[in-house]
């Protein structure tokens, strides 16, 4: 058996696997950990013009740049090789995350924000296609759901720790970056690049003139709204439990944590999910539990049900992520995966930078519990869409 064959054989062990996950959860842990610290965040700059939209923007300015580098990372990714750029790029991803320790100008501070952003591009769009690499088949919908798995599970553990954190000083979150040092030597001595990228520079102009953007339309779309919709809660949720609730920012912690963990058990069922329903009906159930999650935000002012909603969203959106790549993965050809993913990355986020501008002004104009009940109305609306557009997609 030659060093091919026998790596092939280890990307089914435990141990490969959770040095491959471990590398998907940092791109969840990247912006969410410190929505716990937005409020204090605030106040600590609060001499600073604007600071209401500014102090979102810290947590949503890096979707702005993964937006723009995804599809970037993609080309790049089908040039050069997965691992090459996926090692330097997690270095600068907890070297830009954690300067927010440290920094105590806001301008610095989202200037650092837009590195960390670009790093998070290329590990996202790389881990997500090194995962198609290396499994096929089955085996390929039984390793998206445990990414998605790894993705929720990790980060909820990391919510908590960021909420507790945040509550003995806003810039303590920043330090769980350093987690991403510990992650980049686990990987080094466990991942490997796939032999069908080890020599692909012969086959990047056929596959870059062949590759069809208008057949991921539909995905790319979905990716937009929904992630915009979801984003709605770790932006605004914080200043809801701490204003409206009277709660400690811990709580706001804890209930991601709770979205975090809905998101791990429900993405683990997709694959059977999916020999029930079909892409556009998994679609119609993800959107509901999400526009329901809303509304009961909206109308129920206590935390226990606030707790109820993120398990909801939690399962609408874990559902959902593994549905948007097993659909991705199933149109898009062997040498086009990571431009394809490029571009469903740059989606995601751009869905996640354009939530502030969406929300906001509603929360201004109706107030924070209206923009709820109005957004859960929104999100009912296209998933209706899916249940009577389905037979004609």
């Amino acid at each position: 058996m030659n060093t091919q064959e026998l790596q092939l054989k280890n990307t089914d062990s435990f141990i490969f696997k959770t040095a491959l996950f471990a590398i998907a959860a940092t791109t969840v842990l990247g912006s969410t950990i410190i929505a716990p610290s937005l409020p204090a965040l605030q106040e600590h700059f609060s001499d600073v013009e604007n600071i209401a939209f500014l102090s979102k923007l810290i947590l949503t300015l890096p979707a702005l740049f993964i937006m723009i580098f995804s599809p970037v990372s993609g080309f790049m990714l089908d040039r050069f090789g997965r691992l090459k750029l996926i090692y330097p790029s997690m270095i600068i991803w907890s070297i830009s995350g954690t300067s927010g320790f440290f920094l105590d100008n806001l301008y610095l501070l989202l200037v650092s924000r837009a590195i960390f952003g670009v790093a998070t591009a290329f590990l996202m769009t790389g881990v997500s296609v090194l995962l198609s690499d290396y499994y096929t088949g089955i085996k390929r919908e039984k390793a998206l759901s445990l990414q998605g798995f790894f993705m929720a599970f990790g980060g909820a553990i990391f919510l908590i720790l960021g909420g507790y954190l945040s509550n003995l000083d806003w810039r303590y979150p920043f330090l769980a970056y350093l987690l991403g040092i510990v992650i980049l030597i686990f990987a080094f001595f466990m991942l490997f690049e796939p032999a069908n990228h080890r020599n692909i520079d012969s086959n990047n102009t056929s596959s870059n003139t062949k590759f069809c953007f208008m057949k991921f339309i539909p995905v790319y779309l979905l990716g937009i709204f929904c992630m915009a919709m979801f984003y709605i809660a770790p932006t605004q949720l914080p200043f809801f439990i701490s204003h409206t609730l009277g709660l400690k920012s811990s709580y706001v912690g804890i209930s991601m944590a709770v979205a975090s963990v809905s998101m791990a058990i429900f993405s683990l069922f997709y694959s059977r999910l999916r020999s029930y329903l079909d892409i556009f009906r998994i679609y119609f159930l993800a959107l509901f539990l999400i526009g329901t999650s809303f509304t009961i935000v909206g109308v129920f002012h206590n935390y226990t049900t606030v707790l109820i909603s993120f398990v909801l969203m939690g399962a609408g959106l874990g559902i959902m992520m593994v549905n948007n790549s097993s659909w991705l993965f199933k149109l898009a050809k062997d040498n086009q995966r990571a431009k394809a993913y490029g571009f469903l990355a740059a989606s995601l986020f751009m869905g996640q930078f354009i939530s502030p501008f969406i929300t906001q002004p509603v929360v201004e104009y109706f107030g924070l519990n209206s923009m709820f009940c109005i957004f859960g109305g929104v999100v009912y609306m296209v998933a209706l869409v899916f249940l009577f557009a389905k037979k004609h997609l």
